[in-house]
């Protein structure tokens, strides 16, 4: 367990991490909606608020779910809290709950789903280079994983702001899947311990490889569809 001790004060050095990126998603997530036309009205506002609470509720669900998959520890040891988490599991919780509250939102506002996928794909990107960069300077171990998955990330951010398309456009949005999953791929293959399972692949990278062919699959039927109708 990695802590920061600020005189009496000790942290929790992961939570702290999660907490500034989640921070820097939600930043980021809110420059993407003010590309919205409808940005200055108050179901905008709504939107936006939408995303901050899903943050702030995946965070303490990761934090606090080792009541659930840990009780017996937990209960016997109370001050565990402060300094463990879900783990794993609990990220999976997290992540589970916080899309069903932001479902559950969109319904009301009527969010589409391409705009929220959008909007939560460019937090993704901000949160996690933060995260890696955080890791770069805290632990100092796998450097040249984290750089570059920062320059994925920040190849993809650019991409994905420059492009003149709205916000919510499924086209723009299977390209920046497809080329993440591509690059996240090729950069897990320079990480320290890798533990490979088919093929040489690592659990991660197939789970990325699975999602590369089927955001492949639905752009290649896209570009069919557009060709037929183009054609009649």
């Amino acid at each position: 367990m990695d802590v920061i001790q600020l005189g009496p004060l000790i942290l929790n050095l992961q939570l702290l991490l999660f907490i500034l990126s989640a921070f820097a998603a939600y930043m980021a997530m809110n420059y993407r909606l003010s590309k919205v036309e409808v940005r200055a009205d108050r179901s905008s506002k709504v939107r936006s608020n939408k995303y901050a609470v899903a943050l702030i509720l995946g965070v303490f669900i990761w934090k606090f779910s080792i009541l659930l998959f840990d009780p017996i520890m937990t209960l016997k040891y109370p001050l565990s809290l402060l300094y463990f988490n879900g783990g794993d599991k609990g990220i999976l919780l997290a992540v589970a709950i916080s899309l069903g509250y932001i479902w559950v939102r969109s319904r009301v506002d009527g969010t589409t789903i391409m705009m929220n996928m959008d909007v939560l794909s460019t937090g993704w990107i901000a949160g996690s280079s933060l995260y890696h960069l955080m890791l770069i300077i805290t632990q100092r171990t796998d450097v040249l994983f984290h750089a570059l998955f920062i320059c994925l990330s920040a190849i993809l951010a650019f991409f994905l702001f420059d492009k003149k398309k709205a916000v919510g456009n499924a086209v723009l949005f299977n390209q920046i899947v497809i080329w993440y999953c591509l690059g996240s791929i090729a950069v897990s293959f320079v990480k320290e311990e890798r533990v490979s399972v088919v093929l040489g692949f690592t659990r991660e990278q197939l789970g990325f490889l699975i999602l590369f062919l089927i955001f492949l699959l639905i752009d290649l039927y896209k570009v069919k569809e557009k060709r037929r109708l183009s054609n009649e």
